[in-house]
């Protein structure tokens, strides 16, 4: 176990989270990626573990989608994929 890790928590390692946007500007892209990254953070009780070397997914921005709402659905859905392989 990691030093900095006590029982009962999770730790998670993302090497590259890679975006592929179109429709978004450069801000709202990073702000995308800091979202996700904020909530699969707040998640790490209810990730298992597992070691997987991809996870992809794609989601489809909807006309006034808010970047968070975005977020939130890529972390769903990770999550899920992630809950799948562990």
């Amino acid at each position: 176990m990691p030093e900095n890790a006590s029982a009962g928590t999770s730790t998670i390692s993302i090497d590259r989270l890679t975006l592929r946007l179109s429709g978004l500007s450069e801000s709202d892209g990073r702000r995308l990626a800091e979202l996700i990254g904020e909530g699969l953070a707040a998640q790490t009780s209810a990730i298992q573990t597992a070691d997987v070397s991809k996870v992809r997914t794609s989601l489809t921005a909807r006309p006034g989608s808010a970047i968070r709402g975005l977020a939130e659905e890529a972390v769903a859905d990770i999550l899920r994929q992630l809950q799948r392989s562990a």
